[in-house]
């Protein structure tokens, strides 16, 4: 039974960590677009 359990605790582990990197890329995708459109909408220098 503690085999069992390992792999489940391991399969899980491994799509936790899965998810982690897939939401760490959206996020860095979304925030360099982000920012891509924030330097485009104050091309005319605010200073």
């Amino acid at each position: 039974m503690f085999s069992f359990v390992g792999i489940l605790y391991s399969v899980v582990t491994v799509a936790v960590a899965a998810l982690v990197i897939y939401a760490l890329v959206l996020a860095i995708i979304f925030l360099r677009l982000r920012i891509r459109e924030l330097k485009r909408g104050q091309e005319p220098p605010l200073r």
